[in-house]
């Protein structure tokens, strides 16, 4: 049975062998005796979070992940204009082939996204949940939108 430090020693060589992940070594990985990881630190993207949280739930003796202080900060110089993002997300939700709800609507404030309106089925708002997700700039994503 793993013990909290080889599940954070796990975790570790997870994060340190994916390459999506730029800069591992700003995580901090802590992990309880019944096996809930707390990430914490910093990554550069939202998709960097993900794949961490990702990784982190593949590892044997692993059973929540919790990823609530895992911050991004994009790098100095990679910030974008807030309506640059805005305008992109609802490019990227009209151009995916999966939602075919007219009805989404987006805000962004300093990199957070929030989507609201209305889609025919949860996949439909999963699915501009993952593509504003990757976006550059985009530093998280709240999911508001309805299942009519």
């Amino acid at each position: 049975m793993y013990t909290d430090t080889r599940i954070e020693n796990a975790v570790r060589a997870a994060l340190e062998g994916d390459p999506r992940i730029r800069h591992p070594e700003l995580i901090a990985i802590s992990a309880d005796e019944i096996g809930t990881v707390v990430l914490d630190g910093t990554v550069e993207s939202l998709p960097e979070r993900r794949a961490a949280a990702h990784d982190a739930r593949q590892v044997e003796g692993v059973f929540e992940v919790m990823i609530d202080r895992l911050k991004v900060h994009p790098p100095i110089g990679h910030h974008r204009p807030d309506d640059e993002i805005r305008a992109q997300a609802q490019q990227q939700i009209i151009w995916d082939s999966r939602i075919r709800s007219n009805h989404i609507h987006v805000k962004v404030s300093r990199g957070r996204v929030v989507l609201t309106g209305y889609v025919r089925g949860r996949s439909e708002s999963a699915a501009a949940v993952e593509d504003v997700a990757s976006l550059a700039g985009v530093v998280g994503v709240s999911d508001q939108i309805k299942v009519r």
